[in-house]
């Protein structure tokens, strides 16, 4: 179904051990990304251990790979390593987006990857991205400005609130998980806000 919609980007989120809602097993992940066509395949990894790391670009054979975690607990270096070591598989690593100090963090590791993704942080579990919840769109706002890397925008955004994010940010990209699934079952996505959702994003392009 999203396939039919043409995204650009389409992520997949292997079950790597860690207790998450949203990761699939190798079988199925693979499934899934046979069926996407004509859409850049985005692997989703948790690890910051190489091997693990490594394990799911092997299953996934994404064009990119997207580190939610490898940002705030690697270094510069060694994910500069792995950026030349996976290549031409691209790089993004999150940044949460929290306060002024969000913004040192995104400049310090820009050199290190292909792309930022700015997300949202939970105030009380700590949890970075699928909360639901919007950052300060003013902090995205200077990251996208002070960075050369893209940045992708994300953190709560639906059909409701995509135009008004690319205004305030002007970022390279953005970023639905949350709002664009269903109500009932957050592992499935919600055609019609998917749809509007890329409808909405390209009008402001």
């Amino acid at each position: 179904m999203v396939n039919s919609l043409a995204p650009d980007n389409v992520g997949v989120v292997l079950d790597e051990g860690f207790q998450t809602w949203d990761g699939v097993d190798e079988a199925t992940a693979r499934m899934i990304v046979s069926e996407l066509t004509d859409v850049t395949v985005v692997a989703l990894s948790l690890a910051i251990e190489r091997e693990r790391i490594l394990r799911t670009v092997e299953v996934v054979s994404p064009s990119v790979l997207h580190l939610v975690r490898a940002a705030e607990e690697m270094p510069p270096e060694p994910l500069a390593s792995l950026r030349d070591e996976l290549n031409p598989i691209t790089l993004m690593l999150t940044v949460p987006v929290r306060n002024q100090a969000s913004i040192t963090q995104a400049q310090s590791i820009s050199e290190a990857t292909d792309y930022l993704l700015l997300d949202s942080a939970h105030p009380k579990s700590g949890q970075v991205g699928a909360t639901g919840l919007v950052h300060d769109w003013a902090l995205s706002r200077r990251i996208v400005e002070s960075c050369a890397v893209p940045s992708v925008l994300a953190g709560g955004l639906g059909p409701t609130n995509v135009r008004e994010a690319i205004e305030a940010v002007r970022p390279f990209g953005v970023d639905s998980e949350t709002r664009t699934s269903r109500d009932d079952d957050r592992r499935r996505k919600d055609p019609e806000r998917v749809r509007l959702f890329i409808e909405h994003a390209r009008s402001q392009i």
